[in-house]
């Protein structure tokens, strides 16, 4: 990497070293203090004017809808995409300020890039004319899915959650209490390429995870980070009426915490769920891209979903 995409890339994510490095890292003994977002509505004027995400469509068949993390590209699903298209309309987002989409201007951001989002998808959802299609999200993009579940399961079929959390900010808060006197350094300076190693095991995708960092709004980023920090979708979960998947990634929080531990935050974080809606799998040898580690088996358990949940026709 040379000295000038260096310190563009340095640039770029200023706003969002601390906590993404603490997060992909695992290092959560760090206390985080981030900005608040008030949980205000979102005009649909706003949402007309609204340029919230890029969108390719490819297959034919019951519309399936994926979208990707933060700083993440719709590149991420491409095997996904590969396995279901013979069967599946698949909508792939990438969504604003990531990976080369222009990011919203402050108007149409309002008071919750989160909130808005969620409205923008629905409104995608109407426009389009889908038939309650599920909903896949990585991470962040699994944030939205969960929350998509909960508050429109009357045009939402169901939703996949990969590797995403309704209370992140609660995690790193019960990991700082826990671990206080035994807090790990952060690293003195950040390195997109560490960064990348601990998202995921496979060597051949940390240039992608990186090129779609180096693509990405820093101030987006940023600002996004602060919302998850501040979110907590865990009283919403009591109102599931769509089932939902929850796919974990073990090994996400190596070697700061053990697999048993992770599956143990999943599990509490997500208690809330009613078990007829709910379900978990977890890969136990794959870091937060399991897109990455584990392909054949992030298909397989979306496509048994797909198969078990997924109304047909459009």
């Amino acid at each position: 990497m040379n000295m000038s995409n260096t310190l563009k890339l340095s640039k770029t994510f200023t706003k969002i070293t601390a906590c993404a490095v603490l997060l992909q890292l695992g290092l959560t003994s760090a206390t985080i203090s981030m900005p608040s977002f008030a949980a205000a509505a979102v005009s649909e004027q706003q949402q007309s004017a609204c340029n919230c995400f890029e969108v390719s469509v490819v297959g034919q068949g019951p519309a399936v809808l994926l979208i990707p993390g933060l700083a993440s590209s719709a590149d991420v699903w491409q095997s996904t995409v590969d396995a279901l298209k013979d069967r599946y309309q698949l909508h792939i987002f990438t969504l604003a300020g990531f990976a080369g989409v222009n990011p919203l201007s402050a108007e149409q951001w309002g008071q919750s890039y989160l909130l808005t989002q969620q409205q923008a998808i629905l409104d995608y959802i109407e426009r389009q004319q889908l038939t309650k299609p599920v909903v896949i999200g990585h991470s962040l993009g699994g944030y939205l899915a969960l929350a998509l579940a909960t508050r429109a399961p009357e045009q939402i079929g169901g939703a996949i959650n990969v590797d995403g959390l309704p209370a992140l900010g609660v995690l790193f808060a019960e990991s700082a209490a826990r671990n206080q006197g035994n807090q790990q350094a952060a690293p003195a300076s950040f390195d997109p390429m560490l960064m990348a190693k601990g998202m995921a095991n496979n060597e051949s995708w940390h240039k992608r995870i990186v090129n779609d960092m180096f693509r990405s709004d820093g101030m987006t980023s940023g600002r996004v980070m602060g919302e998850l920090m501040q979110a907590d979708l865990r009283p919403q979960l009591a109102e599931l009426r769509v089932p939902v998947l929850t796919l974990g990634a073990l090994q996400h929080g190596a070697p700061y915490s053990t697999a048993q531990e992770v599956q143990a935050n999943y599990e509490k974080q997500l208690a809330n769920a009613p078990a007829q809606y709910h379900s978990f799998a977890f890969a136990a040898d794959s870091k937060h891209f399991i897109m990455a580690d584990a392909p054949a088996w992030l298909n397989q358990q979306i496509g048994q979903f797909l198969q078990a949940n997924l109304t047909s026709g459009e």
